[in-house]
């Protein structure tokens, strides 16, 4: 790359000439253009506006939001590209402290924490896994069989939080059915959830000025949701430290016992904390987002869910081999994650002078990349790239050459470590429904995505009536 003296590659414009939403102030910037309830949403609807790659400025901070497919790909170089910890999840390290999330990579435990937990999410351990997933998906099916207007919201919270317990932790949280064993405190730890969730997405999308008012007055609430959220993760990991960890082909078994490969030693029962509730936080939301989105969709058009119905699930029993080749849910679910990813975005470092788009991002500069815009580009993925079509997937396998960017899990070695969890998980819970359900929505409405950290569906309202076009398939190889 060519450099002027000043370190600025020839012909390559400053960010301060990137476009800029109209309306911006003296001083304040671009503050008509926070939406500080549907942030990535409205940067969405920008990119549209403004072009692949914009700014957006408030009290002189600038921030590069990077909204096109072709652009965004390019920052997944990682030996141009890096990961920086800045927006909602830098804010959930108040949470989640060191969690693999949150942690910096610079931080020796994040590393010993992503070696010594890989092993938990390879293929032998999701065929562990699946009678734990299987026996969740048994609970909620019976549930909705006795109680057929769903609020979807609550039962997939309840069912992606079951899943964590039952299969991370080998711990009921009480939300499904019998509650013998269960976890003391789990509504008070979902509210509190919620609510720190719904702090880190407003937070970092604030008004100047007003915004550290808001934190100010919101301190006291959210330093007492903090504490439940770690009370109930301790209670959590000092029951099984009593019990016993041996034994338990769990994640918190890996966690208490193993030893780092390269240091020899385990994590301090601090840090387990932390993996523990960055879990039972970011694995239940995301999931439970992308099956609300998944059920939305298919309740919208039942014709479709008959199709999968009759086509891949007429009889099948749900094993662990029969799951993984579920190829038209798989689809089903990679489109709802290519339209409504529940990490919108993530942001990325320049490791060395970067040209975007003809504009110069200097070594140590970091920019947003929409995924939310990126995976919606219509010079990519066709003019009906806003449309929901899940056969985009099934003839084409995308890699990491492919030019229709899809990074729903993020990138590199700080991508969702808890993916392949996530989509089995999934898989078996939407091919459970679907074999037993019709599904409709209890009345017309259109799918309203929130922000609190994650981009999940408004709550909404399902009738689910017994499937009279296929028989029952079972489900469960064993319980847990």
């Amino acid at each position: 790359m060519t450099s002027s003296s000043s370190g600025m590659p020839l012909n390559a414009l400053p960010l301060s000439a990137l476009p800029h939403p109209p309306g911006r102030l003296p001083v304040l910037g671009d503050v008509r253009s926070v939406d500080r309830r549907r942030p990535t949403q409205h940067e969405t609807e920008l990119t549209r506006e403004l072009g692949p790659i914009f700014q957006r400025e408030l009290l002189g901070n600038r921030l590069v939001v990077v909204g096109g497919a072709d652009l965004a790909r390019q920052t997944l170089d990682e030996e141009s590209w890096g990961r920086v910890l800045v927006g909602p999840l830098a804010q959930l390290r108040a949470v989640a402290g060191a969690g693999l999330f949150t942690a910096r990579t610079r931080d020796p435990l994040w590393g010993q924490a992503r070696r010594i937990l890989t092993p938990g999410f390879a293929q032998a351990a999701m065929r562990v896994y699946h009678d734990a997933m299987a026996s969740v998906a048994d609970d909620l099916t019976q549930k909705w069989t006795e109680s057929p207007v769903i609020d979807v919201h609550r039962d997939m919270t309840a069912a992606t939080l079951e899943v964590i317990g039952r299969a991370g932790f080998s711990r009921r949280m009480g939300l499904l059915g019998s509650d013998d064993g269960a976890a003391d405190g789990t509504g008070e730890f979902l509210d509190a959830l919620g609510r720190i969730l719904l702090w880190a997405g407003e937070s970092t999308n604030d008004v100047p000025m007003l915004g550290p008012i808001r934190e100010v007055l919101g301190s006291r609430r959210r330093n007492a949701d903090i504490a439940t959220g770690r009370r109930f993760v301790s209670s959590i990991i000092e029951t099984r430290v009593r019990e016993g960890a041996r034994g338990r082909n769990d994640l918190l078994g890996l966690m208490l016992e193993t030893a780092d490969p390269e240091t020899g030693e385990r994590l301090p029962l601090r840090n387990v904390t932390d993996q523990v509730l960055t879990f039972l936080a970011a694995g239940h939301e995301t999931t439970a987002a992308l099956m609300e989105v998944a059920l939305y969709y298919l309740a919208a058009e039942p014709e479709v869910a008959d199709r999968i119905a009759t086509t891949e699930l007429d009889g099948t029993a749900l094993t662990y081999e029969n799951v993984v080749r579920l190829r038209q849910i798989r689809a089903y679910l990679n489109e709802c994650l290519r339209l409504w990813p529940p990490a919108p975005g993530f942001f990325r470092l320049a490791r060395t002078d970067q040209v975007l788009d003809g504009y110069h991002v200097p070594a140590g500069r970091a920019v947003f990349v929409l995924a939310l815009a990126a995976q919606r580009d219509p010079a990519v993925w066709g003019p009906d790239a806003d449309l929901f079509r899940a056969d985009r997937f099934l003839g084409e396998r995308l890699t990491a050459s492919s030019r229709k960017f899809f990074a729903p899990w993020g990138t590199g070695p700080r991508s969702c470590i808890g993916r392949q969890f996530a989509i089995h998980e999934s898989s078996l819970l939407l091919a459970s429904v679907l074999s037993r359900f019709d599904l409709r929505l209890e009345k017309p409405t259109d799918l309203v995505m929130r922000e609190r950290a994650t981009l999940r569906p408004e709550p909404f309202t399902l009738v689910a009536s017994p499937r009279t076009t296929v028989p029952a398939a079972p489900v469960a190889s064993g319980r847990s």
